[in-house]
């Protein structure tokens, strides 16, 4: 059972830290699309408000990556670094 559920917290923690490049990468595309409009007549600022909520999903999931890695390193593999 502790094998299954390390390697759920694994699993949870690649599918963290791929949805946090793909946030990041939105993040990046919408701002470009928006520093784009400024030029414009009318400024879109759906698209700065799609960004900001882009980067706030980015900064999310990486603080639960983290806090993932934390638990699979103190959790599982605590036995593998001995106290001097």
């Amino acid at each position: 059972m502790v094998w299954l559920f390390e390697r759920t917290v694994e699993i949870a923690a690649w599918l963290a830290m791929i949805v946090c490049w793909i946030s990041i990468g939105m993040t990046i595309y919408f701002f470009v699309r928006w520093v784009g409009t400024l030029q414009a007549d009318e400024v879109d600022f759906y698209l700065l408000r799609d960004a900001a909520k882009s980067a706030g999903a980015a900064v999310g999931f990486a603080l639960g990556l983290g806090g993932l890695a934390c638990v699979d390193r103190f959790l599982f593999d605590a036995d593998e670094y001995p106290q001097k």
